[in-house]
């Protein structure tokens, strides 16, 4: 820890670096303290010289500058420390997160429902600026205090981009692996420069399919092991790992967690509404490959017509070229047997 006091006693134009907080893989931590009014914060600096990462921490201060929402960690600045991107954050007390959370087993009812919603607005409101945050997980959602109780709080935009950003502009090379992956989209794992938010409710999914459950989807030795489930789907239904859940649960992850992002619930909005019983779904079939001894998950009962029902359509049929062929021929003998009959009547 020694070591990482060399920012200790720094100022950053109003702000003082007071004392080191945390290393994470991308990036160190300090706390930092406003000269004018006391306030507290936290400064994040990428640990990295590599251009690409720090342009990378460039642009993560950038998009968290313009989301504003009760849900979504505030960025209250930028500095440049040594050469370096700094961004200054909010700072939440007692550094709660929802992993840690979980680690003491998976909340119920109300407390449940407050941060499993608070959490779909944080990321609605990403997606409703025009970012995919491209790496949610439970490390990644702080937790803050308020009067009614914990408020989730969507953390880390280090991996997050515009979604409709140009080919030209990104900075994900082929081949490169970005994300957690035992939360990531099977279309992240194979190019994450070119997913969509869609990519973000396969780990909602995911994220939700632990918070209820209180273990990952996705558990594997090694990370080749991990991502051939992710790739498949191949994960224990949510009923034969807590079979006493309302199915509406079951209904939601199995929507999230499709492969083909066509058949995924394909929003948060429709999320929501799915988790509410104010939609039916249907993906189209199952979305996951069951492991050995794994129940079948069960079916949302329907609370809304059919009609409601949000699922893709089939594909259209491909019909037989040979078989079309001889169609058509049949049609034309049949066509010139009447002709010569009523020729010959005639």
């Amino acid at each position: 820890m020694a070591g990482e006091q060399w920012l200790v006693g720094r100022r950053f134009g109003d702000w003082e670096v007071t004392a080191f907080l945390a290393d994470g893989g991308m990036a160190r931590v300090w706390r930092v303290q406003h000269r004018g009014d006391g306030r507290d914060a936290a400064l994040k600096v990428s640990r990295s010289r590599d251009p690409e990462l720090l342009a990378r921490a460039a642009r993560e201060a950038r998009i968290q500058a313009q989301l504003v929402h009760p849900n979504v960690l505030t960025a209250l600045g930028e500095v440049e420390v040594d050469g370096s991107p700094g961004i200054l954050l909010e700072l939440v007390p007692g550094g709660l997160t929802l992993d840690r959370l979980l680690a003491s087993g998976p909340p119920s009812g109300e407390v449940l429902e407050r941060l499993l919603h608070g959490l779909l607005d944080g990321v609605a409101a990403a997606h409703a600026a025009g970012f995919i945050h491209r790496d949610i997980k439970p490390a990644n959602v702080l937790l803050s205090e308020s009067e009614a109780g914990l408020v989730p709080r969507l953390a880390d935009f280090g991996l997050a981009r515009p979604e409709f950003e140009p080919p030209e502009a990104r900075m994900t090379r082929m081949g490169v692996i970005l994300g957690s992956a035992a939360y990531m989209a099977p279309e992240q794992a194979r190019d994450a420069g070119s997913v969509d938010a869609r990519a973000d409710v396969w780990s909602l999914g995911a994220l939700i399919y632990e918070l209820v459950s209180g273990r990952a989807p996705f558990e594997a030795d090694t990370l080749e092991a991990l991502l051939d489930d992710v790739s498949h789907a191949r994960y224990r239904p949510l009923d034969a790992v807590a079979p006493d859940l309302e199915p509406r649960w079951a209904v939601a992850v199995e929507g999230c967690l499709q492969v083909d992002p066509a058949r995924r619930i394909p929003d948060v909005a429709t999320l929501r509404a799915v988790l509410r019983r104010e939609v039916r779904w249907a993906s189209g079939g199952s979305g996951s490959t069951s492991k050995p001894g794994a129940a079948a998950p069960r079916s949302l009962p329907p609370s809304r017509p059919a009609a409601e029902t949000f699922a893709p359509l089939p594909a259209p049929t491909r019909r037989n070229p040979v078989v079309v062929a001889m169609a058509i021929m049949l049609v034309g003998a049949l066509v010139v047997a009447v002709l010569q009959r009523i020729l010959h009547v005639a």
